[in-house]
């Protein structure tokens, strides 16, 4: 009898609690992972990012296979036959013990429980971590004993519960005798190129330490500006789980000797993104009904939100005629990816001045991000829809003009992405409209909205809700 591993967005062997675990014994554990296409595109996952996942498979499989850890793929379709599948694969490998990693949307978590049910069943002992988080849900609690529903308080808890956590030894599986692995099977995803993001765990921590050995430092300072390159580049390997923000995490302690706490403000501002998207993952664990297209402010579901497919297709092909907005959503369709200050301006665009639903962006983006990371793009709208726990103020509605002005001062994003707007000179290339107009030059679209009577139309429609 021997061990198993279930991968499924933990896609390493660096600081992997249930891989850790599953090789401590004598015998080499059986690996498994689940194609679930079916699911997937349910969940709108982009097929950029099934591209890369299946490359990610790729190397994790000849890096098990050194390991001396055979990886098995089963396409299944459908989470519902995940406990069918695994109940299978234990009986044919003498498997009475699985190990996985915690996943805490509805979904996921409804499929977990099943699996368990079925296995434990069959006698076979099922083993549940939480090596894709530093803090598991549970943990950070209010003195009440509830969760936490304002990230400055969880922040500020979740921190304290670090500086605790005294061991830093990274989590390295032992290794067994090497095999030769064998080919991934042919699985017919609906993928996209993804080849310009290298896939592997090496390239994720090779991109980590570039980040921290030359970035993060100016991190605060220039993380808003998509003109410039100061982001770590590192979402769409931690939605995978190509790397733990375990790992991420311990390459700021040697920045402060009293982590999480001295850090200077670069580092601490990167440590703050973390803290967010483990704020998001324990909203999810803790509120099931985010799993299914509800707003946390449950009065705004009531909203009366514009039926505009017109203007839901021209935010979408970045044909807006606000050069920040369309910039965004091209380097999005072009890309697999876009800038975080870009991914709030233009949510907030689609629902406060177009007064469209949040739930088709959030779809949108789903359906298109390398990234994409349900509770981080869940969490990510509500926010910028103001429907969200702790969500921007729903008065707060971004002026496009005035964050391309702020944020890309030179226009150097904005032409980078939208062609059109080689020629226009920088006075002009936030609002190019009269410039354009007097040059006689029409390659660009007018405007959609007008954004001060959108602003208008969204804040009457929000207080109605808010106010009665």
């Amino acid at each position: 009898m021997k061990k198993a591993i279930w991968f499924r967005s933990d896609l390493r062997t660096l600081d992997n609690e249930a891989l850790y675990l599953a090789t401590q014994s004598e015998v080499a554990p059986e690996a498994i992972f689940l194609v679930c296409e079916d699911t997937w595109q349910c969940h709108h996952w982009a097929p950029i990012k099934q591209d890369f996942l299946w490359r990610t498979l790729e190397v994790l499989n000849e890096k098990l296979a050194a390991l001396g850890i055979k990886l098995h793929i089963k396409n299944i379709g459908k989470f519902s036959k995940a406990g069918g599948a695994l109940r299978e694969f234990c009986k044919t490998h003498n498997i009475n013990k699985l190990y996985f990693n915690a996943e805490y949307a509805l979904d996921e978590k409804n499929r977990d429980r099943a699996v368990t049910a079925v296995l434990e069943n069959d006698g076979v002992e099922v083993s549940k971590h939480h090596g894709n988080l530093l803090i598991k849900p549970g943990m950070v609690k209010t003195q009440q004993g509830e969760y936490y529903k304002k990230f400055t308080p969880f922040n500020k808890r979740w921190r304290a519960i670090l500086a605790q956590e005294t061991d830093v030894t990274p989590l390295k599986p032992n290794p067994f005798p090497n095999i030769n692995p064998e080919p991934l099977p042919n699985v017919s995803l609906k993928a996209q190129d993804s080849s310009d993001y290298p896939a592997s765990e090496e390239a994720a921590l090779s991109k980590l330490g570039q980040f921290v050995g030359h970035s993060v430092e100016v991190y605060q300072a220039g993380r808003d500006r998509p003109d410039q390159n100061h982001t770590s580049e590192l979402s769409a390997y931690l939605a995978i789980g190509a790397i733990s923000p375990v790992t991420a995490a311990r390459a700021l302690q040697q920045f402060s000797p009293e982590f999480p706490y001295g850090l200077p403000e670069g580092p601490d501002t990167w440590l703050t993104e973390l803290a967010w998207r483990e704020f998001y993952q324990h909203l999810i664990d803790f509120e099931p009904r985010l799993s299914k297209g509800e707003s946390f402010q449950r009065e705004t579901d009531s909203i009366q939100w514009r039926d505009d497919e017109k203007g839901f297709i021209a935010w979408s092909e970045g044909k807006t005629g606000y050069p920040i907005v369309d910039a965004g959503m091209r380097q999005l369709n072009e890309t697999g990816w876009m800038h975080n200050r870009l991914r709030m301006i233009t949510a907030n665009f689609l629902v406060k001045d177009l007064l469209i639903d949040w739930r088709k962006g959030e779809a949108y983006f789903m359906q298109n991000l390398i990234d994409g990371s349900f509770p981080a793009n869940n969490g990510g709208w509500q926010w910028s829809a103001s429907v969200g726990t702790d969500a921007v103020p729903y008065f707060r509605v971004f002026n496009p003009v005035r964050q391309s002005e702020k944020f890309d001062p030179q226009g150097a994003y904005i032409r980078k992405w939208v062609k059109e707007l080689d020629s226009v000179p920088d006075k002009h290339i936030h609002w190019p409209h009269e410039w354009l107009k007097n040059m006689s030059n029409t390659e660009y679209y007018p405007p959609i909205v007008e954004h001060k009577a959108a602003r208008e139309r969204f804040l009457t429609t929000f207080k109605q809700v808010k106010h009665g």
